[in-house]
């Protein structure tokens, strides 16, 4: 049931997202689909090499991760099932969101976003892996996960876990989130940032929610050449 309505909704904002994109404002948009990326990156140019983005600047482009000390990681299971941990995804660069199926807004442009990065860094995409935690264990199950990110990307990883697990997670990141309203209707208010990882699984840049296409790839290519 779930599932449904959430297919249904990408296929219905895809369009409008590539439209916003295209003028500039994809951080205010309210929708996503991975069936609208190609029109999208006809539309704003962003196509071309990694090794051309990785080339443009040394400097990133997100923020630097502030916190010193102790590295992030997490106890969940993917949509299959198997228990995961960051140290799984050693060896390629890894960018971690923490969001909700129902969330009507940010997750969905920020997915949508993050796919068309892919798209752009080519083959250099094959070294990136991104991952969705969820917020909403109670709703989003491992099918409903698994088919909400595969909406934006097959590759995309959707995470899941006890919401003791959820909780350690986002802790882990500074993720703040609390649940609001009552029955099955409620939503959950989230902070919003996106991080990365390098290779060697250490936390290194921090991605807001006006960071670009541009600024993504950019950084991505950098790690990912490191």
């Amino acid at each position: 049931m779930i599932m449904a309505r959430g297919a249904s909704n990408l296929r219905a904002c895809a369009c409008a997202c590539a439209c916003a994109l295209a003028a500039g404002a994809l951080a205010a948009g309210a929708c996503a689909g991975a069936e609208a990326s190609d029109a999208v990156i006809a539309a704003t140019g962003v196509e071309g090499s990694a090794a051309d983005v990785a080339q443009s600047s040394t400097h990133f482009r997100l923020a630097p991760w502030p916190r010193r000390g102790q590295q992030p990681d997490f106890r969940l299971v993917d949509a299959d099932g198997r228990p995961r941990k960051l140290a799984d995804y050693r060896g390629r660069v890894v960018v971690v969101l923490f969001g909700f199926v129902h969330c009507p807004d940010v997750c969905p442009a920020e997915l949508f976003k993050l796919s068309v990065v892919m798209k752009k860094l080519g083959l250099t995409s094959d070294r990136v892996q991104v991952l969705f935690v969820t917020l909403d264990p109670e709703r989003d199950t491992r099918t409903v996960l698994k088919g909400y990110v595969g909406a934006f990307d097959p590759r995309f990883v959707g995470l899941t876990g006890s919401t003791a697990e959820v909780a350690a997670a986002a802790e882990h990141f500074f993720v703040e989130y609390a649940k609001v309203g009552d029955g099955a209707d409620y939503t959950i208010d989230h902070s919003t940032s996106t991080f990365v990882l390098d290779a060697r699984g250490r936390l290194r840049l921090v991605g807001a929610m006006n960071a670009s296409i541009e600024d993504y790839a950019h950084d991505l290519a950098a790690l990912a050449a490191e």
